[in-house]
């Protein structure tokens, strides 16, 4: 009789007992956290979707993995913290990713090449549908939250994204000193949803493209929301007269940072004197806030512009806001400042998510790249929702660590396939109640 004998590794430096080890333990995964991330989309049809807004110009008798099953591989295992498609050549067995795209267990998942090819397939048209289906999620998901508060909050930045090699309109940028990417986020403050993404060549300026892109969600979300409040924010990078004439227009109440210029220091130089003179005498910092009428000649009407005045050791600082809301200065400064809650989304969208893995050579390929981890960033974003209050405001970071990342044996029998999840696992009551809320939602 031959009997086959594994090959075992054993170790000495317990001192209690000899250890052995094998690779018999069956299948394995790490990633048994994304199970209740995985039923919530599910639930929601997130990424059925997101798959349906892609045309796949493949032959069906010819596909071996479908549109939807390479959709969730690849957003998961960004999820996961596997950014780059080459990740897939050794995850394309693992038995939870093979499970969350919907795949038989034991069936290999798409490789690299294969998912390379697919990102390289979406149109500038499927792009388009990509980005109104983020808008029609977060309408459908966070509309009830949006009618209590009665406002929506738009957060506009864009970001660097350095490129490497030859990629199409990839430019040098004189304001960031690299050649890269210049993408395009806009953001809803009270929920923290993605709502548009849109790459753009390295040397395009801070405000291109965004009136044409606020026209089509800004529509969309009135359209779903009549009464509605909505607000917008934005640095100095949007100072764009046609961006206030587009707010006005639609009765968006914005506060845009607005460059100094000769006119607005001479509009602020008695104010910045006395602060000094104050400064000087009680060797306090002092700080001022007031507002202003101003029409540059190519305006069609005077506008607003609040400022602030500060003097401290390291001299004088001022900063000017150009708004159409009511109140005192201080007032629009402080709605205006408490956009750097942007800034967190976006450090976590580009270094949680990896956004910034725009390697492919083809723009477009990147462009759907860049929406592909966008909508990794919403399914975790609308998904942590439902979480305990505690963990509604995780980052990525935390909740790969204490939920998604939970090793687990897996078992199929006829009747179902069984996670073994570790005995251990101190995060068990997270699990519990995502799992609890994502039934319940």
């Amino acid at each position: 009789m031959i009997q086959s004998v594994l090959p075992q590794l054993t170790f000495s430096f317990y001192r209690h007992q000899l250890i052995r080890a094998d690779f018999s333990g069956g299948q394995i995964t790490s990633d048994a956290g994304l199970l209740p991330l995985r039923a919530f989309d599910e639930r929601h049809h997130l990424t059925r979707d997101w798959a349906e807004s892609l045309s796949d110009p493949r032959q069906k008798e010819r596909v071996q993995h479908d549109a939807p099953a390479l959709l969730r591989q690849r957003i998961y295992q960004i999820v996961a913290g596997y950014e780059d498609a080459n990740d897939a050549d050794r995850l394309r067995h693992d038995p939870l990713l093979q499970v969350v795209a919907d795949q038989k267990l034991g069936v290999a998942l798409g490789s690299q090449p294969t998912l390379s090819r697919w990102e390289n397939v979406p149109s500038g048209r499927d792009l388009v549908r990509w980005n109104d289906r983020l808008c029609e999620q977060f309408i459908r998901l966070c509309g009830e939250q949006v009618r209590q508060r009665g406002e929506i909050l738009l957060d506009l930045d864009s970001t660097d994204d350095p490129t490497h090699g030859q990629q199409q309109l990839s430019f040098f940028n004189g304001a960031y000193g690299q050649h890269m990417y210049h993408p395009m986020l806009i953001f809803e403050r009270h929920s923290g949803c993605l709502l548009a993404a849109r790459l753009r060549p390295g040397n395009a300026s801070s405000h291109a493209r965004i009136v044409p892109m606020l026209l089509r969600l800004v529509s969309r979300l009135q359209a779903a929301f009549p009464g509605v409040k909505i607000r917008l924010r934005g640095d100095a990078g949007f100072a764009l007269p046609l961006l206030y004439q587009f707010c006005e227009f639609f009765q968006i109440e914005y506060a845009l940072g607005i460059p100094a210029n000769c006119v607005f220091k001479r509009r602020a130089e008695s104010r910045q004197k006395r602060l000094k003179r104050r400064y000087r005498r009680t060797q306090v910092p002092q700080r001022s806030f007031t507002s202003f009428r101003h029409r540059a000649r190519s305006w069609p009407r005077q506008r607003r512009i609040c400022y602030k005045a500060e003097h401290t050791s390291a001299g004088t600082n001022l900063r000017f806001v150009i708004t159409n809301c009511a109140g005192c200065a201080s007032q629009v400064f402080a709605f205006y400042n408490d956009r750097g809650e942007c800034e967190n989304r976006i450090e976590e969208f580009k270094n949680g998510f990896r956004a910034d893995r725009l390697s492919c050579h083809r723009f477009l390929a990147n462009a759907f790249r860049l929406l592909l981890h966008g909508a990794a960033y919403n399914l975790v974003n609308f998904f942590r929702h439902y979480l305990p209050q505690p963990w509604r405001s995780a980052q990525i970071e935390t909740l790969r660590a204490q939920l998604f990342k939970l090793g687990a044996r897996i078992r199929q029998t006829a009747r179902c396939v069984r996670f073994h999840l570790a005995t251990g696992w101190r995060f068990q009551s997270l699990f519990r109640s995502a799992a609890l809320a994502v039934n319940s939602s």
